[in-house]
């Protein structure tokens, strides 16, 4: 199913029904399927910040790596700007990759250990074939400041910064040719508590002063409430829930997300939240179970919901729900 958009302007992307299934050895020795995206869809508009949730094991890194073939799904369509990632040559989706880019989860990972500061951000100008040297060294130098650091700094090496400056890094890389899109892949996860919203801060001026496109990868719900336009909870490679964040928040649909939405930690001592309560771990993506894949743990399920799949369909405008019980 795909999720149309409210205005009539054609989204910035949209996936329609991607599937990535992964063969894995288990521990008999055989090999057997790994069910990590079981058909997910969502639009993302021009100027947009999309949050795609859920707990660990859910898909939602799948999902991002899969946005932008740096996995191959092994079904669906992908839609950039009405183009279709999926049919285009290598050298195309190589000059198409300057519009889209992403930030790690890791920042010091993701960042070649060997290699100065201005060389790492020198590098994407050097791939798509920018030739004038000190036009480049400009253009890093205006790179560093654009997120909070000097020039200065630009030639030492990464293990000589910090977490959150090491992530400021991975974001100058990212918006070096001035994408229109950037996924986030759960880019404060790795950093201090009292660092996260400096990050969460910087990568919102940019998407203001840039107008960037973002999908954003997190598990941080409190987070994603601050920063995203819309939410889609995902749960063992299918979107259970999206809309619109505050009436997602204000007002949830599925079970899973009023489980996700209450573990939130609140600083009001006074404050009592009503909770959810689910039981037991995530299941094995290598052995699905049989109709909606939450009625293991749902404390609400019914009969049907242990025989079919319910699918993502309008609760109410804007709001979609993959649930029998809240339809």
């Amino acid at each position: 199913m795909t999720i149309q958009t409210k205005t009539t302007q054609a989204p910035l992307l949209e996936v329609r029904n991607i599937k990535k299934h992964f063969q894995a050895k288990g521990i008999s020795g055989e090999t057997q399927t790994v069910y990590a995206l079981n058909g997910i869809s969502f639009t993302l508009r021009e100027g947009e910040t999309l949050g795609l949730v859920g707990e660990s094991g859910c898909g939602k890194s799948t999902a991002a790596r899969t946005v932008l073939r740096l996995i191959e799904p092994t079904a669906g369509e992908i839609l950039y700007r009405n183009q279709d990632l999926l049919a285009l040559r290598p050298d195309k989706m190589r000059s198409l990759r300057k519009e889209m880019q992403i930030i790690f989860q890791d920042p010091f990972a993701s960042l070649n250990p060997r290699k100065r500061i201005d060389k790492i951000l020198e590098e994407p100008f050097d791939i798509h074939g920018f030739t004038n040297p000190s036009k480049i060294k400009e253009r890093v130098v205006g790179l560093l400041d654009k997120v909070g650091l000097s020039s200065d700094q630009a030639d030492k090496y990464p293990h000589e910064f910090s977490g959150g400056q090491l992530q400021r890094i991975g974001i100058a890389r990212a918006i070096a040719l001035n994408p229109s899109l950037i996924v986030a892949d759960e880019p404060v996860s790795a950093l201090d508590v009292s660092i996260r919203a400096q990050v969460i801060n910087l990568l919102l001026d940019l998407k203001e002063s840039m107008q960037i496109s973002y999908l954003f990868i997190s598990h941080d719900m409190a987070i994603v409430r601050h920063f995203c336009d819309r939410v889609a909870v995902m749960y063992l490679g299918k979107i259970v829930e999206l809309a619109d964040s505050e009436p997602l928040y204000n007002k949830p649909q599925h079970p899973y997300t009023e489980a996700l939405l209450a573990a939130i930690p609140s600083i009001d001592p006074e404050t009592k939240k009503e909770r959810m309560k689910i039981k037991g771990d995530l299941p094995n993506a290598m052995d699905m179970p049989r109709g909606c894949a939450f009625h293991t743990r749902c404390p609400i399920r019914e009969k049907q919901c242990e025989e079919s799949i319910p699918q993502l369909k309008e609760a109410r405008p804007g709001h979609h729900v993959a649930c029998f019980l809240r339809e």
